[in-house]
C-alpha cells in the first residue's frame, strides 16, 4: 500500500487546503472568523478523508463522505465568490481542484467496489483456476 502522501488525490486535497488558507487570509474580518474557519476546516477534512480511506480495509464509507464534503466545499467557495470575498479566477482555481478531487474519489470508490465484488480468491492475489 502506498503512503497516502504519495497519492495524486492527497496532493490535490493538500493544494486545495493551501489555496483556501491563502484565500481566507485575505477575507474581511467579519467573514474570516466563522465562514473562513469553517471553509478551512472542511478542506482539512478532505485531506483527512484521504488518509482515512487509505488506511482502512473498507474504503467505501470514507470515500462516500469525501464526495459529500467536496460538494459542501464547492458550495462554500461559490458563496465566497458571490459575496465577492474571492475573485472569479480564485474560484476557478478552487473548483478545478475540487473537480479533480471528486473525479479521483469516484474512481477510487468504483475500484474499491469492483475489488470487493470480485471472488475472494482474486482479492487475496491468488489466481483463479
Amino acid at each position: 500500500m502506498a503512503l497516502h502522501t504519495d497519492t495524486r488525490i492527497y496532493k490535490a486535497t493538500y493544494d486545495l487546503t493551501l489555496l483556501i488558507t491563502k484565500l481566507v487570509a485575505n477575507m474581511p474580518r467579519n467573514y474570516k472568523a466563522d465562514f473562513g474557519k469553517e471553509l478551512r476546516r472542511q478542506s482539512v477534512g478532505l485531506v483527512m478523508r484521504v488518509y482515512e480511506a487509505n488506511t482502512t480495509e473498507d474504503r467505501r464509507g470514507p470515500l462516500a463522505r469525501m464526495r459529500t464534503e467536496i460538494e459542501a466545499v464547492n458550495l462554500a467557495v461559490r458563496l465566497a465568490m458571490d459575496l465577492r470575498l474571492i475573485s472569479k479566477g480564485q474560484y476557478g482555481q478552487a473548483i478545478a481542484l475540487t473537480d479533480s478531487i471528486g473525479k479521483q474519489a469516484t474512481a477510487w470508490l468504483k475500484h474499491t467496489e469492483r475489488a470487493l465484488a470480485a471472488p475472494s480468491s482474486r482479492r487475496q492475489g491468488q489466481c483463479a483456476i
